[in-house]
């Protein structure tokens, strides 16, 4: 168990649990199919870093929830660049 690669994989479903909830709520005002895809990939990073938190837990996890710590920080790359489309400002 790394220490590192759980606080990765912890701060990657903080972040993607978070960033889902803007399209989300624009694809209440709108019902933009576009934003529920959004939130829908946001939801699945979240699900992914669960299952990788799930792997660094010393329960005795199964083999396929290890990962490493270049794969965590390519997705957690991907996870900011997500919360960078959803905190830049909005064109009028």
């Amino acid at each position: 168990m790394g220490l590192v690669e759980l606080f990765v994989a912890v701060l990657i479903v903080g972040i993607s649990c978070v960033n889902a909830a803007p399209p989300a709520a624009a694809w209440a005002r709108s019902h933009d199919a576009r934003f529920v895809l959004l939130a829908a990939a946001q939801l699945a990073l979240a699900v992914l870093g669960l299952v990788w938190v799930w792997g660094q837990l010393p329960w005795n996890p199964p083999g396929w929830t290890a990962v490493e710590l270049p794969v965590l920080g390519l997705v957690l790359v991907v996870t900011l660049l997500f919360l960078a489309t959803t905190l830049g400002p909005r064109r009028a």
